[in-house]
């Protein structure tokens, strides 16, 4: 844009927060009001390319910050959700890294709660084995040892008690004990869960002494 000095600022009807710039008596551009203040864009002020460029930038970052807050307002997310989220929006990489940095840097994105937290609530709500948790947090694009960290605080007692989650809500849609191509089915499923032999086999057996106490 060419030279000239801001000869109006409105702000817009609808959106309360957003200012029309006019330089010379003609439109220019729009911001946030935070954006008016930090770079004093009121009548008087003078505008040239640069100063107009920098003023643009500010924007675009400030609406990636906004964008941004109100991703991460829904529920928590990693910083590879937020990336992707704000790529999807039309921002370039290197807004969306800054923007992603300062959001760690105000503690409104943070990966290692993000992880503890996660295998903490599926444990309670919807029981994994590790093995799933662990690809779940990967697919979440958490980093591997930020994962590892996480998924070593599951004991083999909390496993246990995933997989005897599951087995519970499975035998209460069944009438009466399971016979055995029921029981395989339902052991298998721990398996595709990511349960390991030993924790399949521990069900088994408590599977097989309740019948037989019930029998």
């Amino acid at each position: 844009m060419k030279n000239g000095t801001i000869t109006g600022v409105h702000q817009d009807q609808k959106q309360k927060q957003r200012y029309h710039i006019y330089v010379d008596d003609s439109f220019a551009f729009s911001v946030h009001e935070d954006i008016l203040v930090k770079y004093n864009l009121f009548k008087g002020t003078q505008v040239d390319e640069a100063f107009f460029q920098e003023v643009v930038l500010a924007e675009e970052k400030h609406k990636a910050y906004l964008a941004a807050l109100r991703y991460l307002g829904i529920r928590p997310r990693t910083s590879s959700q937020l990336q992707a989220y704000l790529l999807e929006k039309g921002f370039s990489s290197p807004i969306a890294e800054e923007v992603c940095q300062r959001c760690k840097e105000q503690r409104y994105l943070d990966d290692q709660a993000f992880a503890r937290q996660w295998v903490d609530e599926r444990l309670r709500i919807k029981p994994r084995s590790s093995y799933m948790l662990r690809m779940e947090l990967q697919q979440r694009g958490v980093e591997k040892n930020i994962v590892e960290e996480a998924v070593s605080a599951v004991t083999r007692e909390d496993e246990l008690a995933a997989a005897r989650a599951l087995i519970e809500k499975k035998l209460r849609r069944l009438t009466g004990k399971p016979n055995p191509d029921e029981e395989r089915k339902l052991l298998s499923m721990l398996m595709r869960k990511g349960f390991s032999h030993s924790i399949v086999q521990q069900i088994r057996g408590e599977m097989r002494q309740r019948t037989d106490h019930e029998g």
